[in-house]
């Protein structure tokens, strides 16, 4: 387990993360609209592939169904019921 510096307190494995809030070079973090304590999300993970058991655990650190604010991010959560089988044969990243 290696620690992160963008995250909480503690040991984080970060290889089951498929996402992660803002863009690496510094981009723009919203272009349209309002957001909150974006220095709190820019950098800490927002989709997460976790191996559990003989299965995976696919979480969201959002609502990827609210209300259709951002439009799109349903499409996330359809690719992961839809390519279950991709999922499920997709190796663990070596610590």
């Amino acid at each position: 387990m290696a620690y992160c510096t963008n995250c909480l307190d503690g040991p984080f494995d970060a290889s089951g993360v498929v996402m992660r809030w803002g863009d690496p070079d510094g981009g723009a973090f919203l272009v349209s609209g309002q957001v909150w304590g974006e220095s709190n999300l820019i950098g800490r993970p927002a989709i997460f592939d976790m191996p559990v058991g003989k299965g995976h655990v696919v979480a969201f650190n959002f609502n990827p169904l609210h209300r259709d604010l951002n439009r799109g991010d349903q499409r996330l959560l359809w690719n992961a019921i839809i390519n279950w089988r991709q999922i499920l044969q997709r190796k663990p990243a070596s610590p």
